[in-house]
């Protein structure tokens, strides 16, 4: 789906786009990432920033998957499929290299529940009510992320069925999610405890998908500054100073609220966002998300220049000997495939008219 750079236009209004690709997305990933990096190799006092990088993560996919579902109405088998052969092949290959790597008894220990539990999704629950899961618990966040894939794409279906208006059923959605996280944060429960849960966490791509949406219904005139102010509202509610009742709620809504509007900041931010060393690393960071974590826990044992240095090379050789290999080899054997069926569905028609 990426294509080349040579493929590339500026629309004269400072978004640069390949395709119906806009790089200033690709910049926001890259800005996602180098948060998470920052926040766990070189943390800050004031500001949990891996957190806050998640949650960047989190607002861009409730966009996207507004766009791709609700907007562009993008055939499901398709979105299926190629969300399978962009995750899939890496997610598989890291989890199994991590459970040969650490299979022997010890504080990083994987185990073969924390292997089932990453491959169906649910790690997040295992985590929390079987026992902590050091390199692979970062996985967390991508089982939360599927779930919005999956259920959002069961939401399309059944709009574009019964004709359902979608944006109403996902405000609810997203309005129940934060109550229930609310209420569980009343019972003065941990971070952990509320916001590792699916049914509590979803709410911010759901959330964003929502606002996106919203956006696109209504087309509100917005100053250029609106999204700059939001997204600085939510980098400051991602303080420390601030619960995280508030910090997943109003500050998730200002993030929401600067990726949803992103396209009409000033041109000179979306030039800076469509950098190409900054949506480089925004197309690297799913695989340098899945590396980061081993090596952010085996950093008490190892230099820490070293430990950055290994994950972003292990992400890299993961990404181009692994990820898009077979990303390649899926996408084109069902490019096959359906061009197959279709042919055979031609000579079928052909046939019956002949006969008629």
């Amino acid at each position: 789906m990426h294509k080349s750079d040579t493929d590339q236009t500026n629309r004269g209004d400072g978004a640069i786009s390949t395709g119906h690709r806009l790089l200033h997305l690709d910049g926001w990933r890259g800005i996602s990432i180098l948060t998470v990096y920052l926040g766990h190799f070189l943390p800050l006092t004031v500001i949990d920033n891996g957190r806050m990088g998640v949650e960047l993560f989190f607002v861009l996919s409730g966009r996207l998957m507004a766009e791709i579902l609700f907007v562009e109405r993008f055939p499901l088998g398709l979105f299926y499929r190629r969300r399978i052969s962009r995750v899939w092949p890496g997610m598989l290959a890291f989890v199994l290299i991590m459970w040969l790597a650490f299979y022997r008894p010890g504080p990083l220990q994987v185990h073969p529940v924390d292997v089932a539990s990453a491959l169906t999704l649910s790690l997040n629950y295992a985590a929390l009510y079987l026992h902590r899961m050091p390199v692979l618990e970062h996985v967390w966040s991508l089982c939360i992320e599927e779930w919005a894939y999956i259920l959002l794409g069961l939401l399309a279906l059944v709009s574009r069925r019964l004709r359902l208006p979608a944006l109403p059923i996902i405000v609810a959605a997203s309005v129940g999610c934060v109550a229930n996280a609310l209420y569980q944060n009343a019972q003065a429960l941990d971070y952990y405890m509320v916001y590792w849960r699916t049914d509590t966490r979803i709410a911010s791509i759901l959330m964003s998908c929502a606002v996106y949406l919203a956006v696109q219904r209504y087309r509100p005139a917005m100053p250029g500054w609106v999204p700059i102010l939001a997204g600085c509202a939510g980098v400051l509610l991602s303080l420390d100073y601030f619960p995280d009742s508030l910090r997943y709620s109003l500050g998730t809504l200002c993030f929401a609220l600067a990726v949803a509007t992103i396209d009409q900041t000033p041109a000179w931010l979306r030039q800076v966002l469509s950098l190409r060393p900054l949506r480089q690393i925004g197309l690297w960071s799913f695989s340098l998300y899945l590396w980061q974590q081993p090596f952010y826990k085996l950093m008490p044992h190892a230099p820490r220049s070293a430990m950055v240095a290994a994950a972003v090379g292990a992400g890299l050789a993961s990404f181009y000997l692994i990820e898009q290999p077979l990303r390649r080899f899926l996408n084109n054997r069902w490019r096959k495939h359906a061009a197959g069926r279709a042919q055979a569905e031609a000579r079928f028609r052909a046939g019956q008219s002949q006969e008629a």
